[in-house]
């Protein structure tokens, strides 16, 4: 099974927080971004910092410092928030255009079945905005922690 790293996982909580709390101008300070996902700051400031670097995040220091969303959540896709924490990723490394380390390279079956599954997540990723991520927070109600125990009971 194809997993989300806990990098984008983390940026994702912080751009759903960002925009829960977005009103005209108002700073987040990563503390309490952190807190209302429940992440660890430490690790959360880094990813802060990726998404600031993109141009997803403004970031001000200082008292009185913070974060904010640096566009409206309509405009922000998971795709872009995906790139500026991972870069290109791809589910197989022989679909990397500089990869050419497998025997079969190129002459493989699989590779266009990755590829299929590459551009699937990737049309996900860009359908989906940062608003659309909100929208499916709220419908869910308060954040709950989510373990294999209620993962198991949601499936019987």
């Amino acid at each position: 099974m194809l997993k989300v790293s806990q990098k984008l996982e983390y940026a994702m909580r912080a751009m759903i927080e960002l925009a829960r709390r977005r009103e005209a101008g108002v700073l987040v300070p990563a503390r309490e971004i952190a807190e209302g996902q429940q992440v660890p700051l430490r690790f959360l400031e880094q990813q802060l910092g990726a998404l600031n670097k993109a141009g997803l995040v403004e970031s001000f220091r200082g008292a009185g410092g913070g974060c904010r969303l640096a566009r409206a959540p309509e405009e922000i896709t998971v795709a872009q928030i995906a790139d500026a924490i991972e870069g290109q990723v791809y589910p197989m490394g022989c679909l990397e255009p500089s990869d050419h380390t497998c025997f079969a390279d190129a002459r493989c079956g699989l590779q266009g079945f990755w590829g299929d599954v590459a551009l699937a997540i990737d049309k996900v990723f860009q359908q989906t905005t940062v608003a659309d991520l909100v929208a499916r927070h709220q419908q869910v109600g308060a954040p709950m922690l989510i373990t294999p125990e209620t993962l198991l009971s949601r499936l019987n």
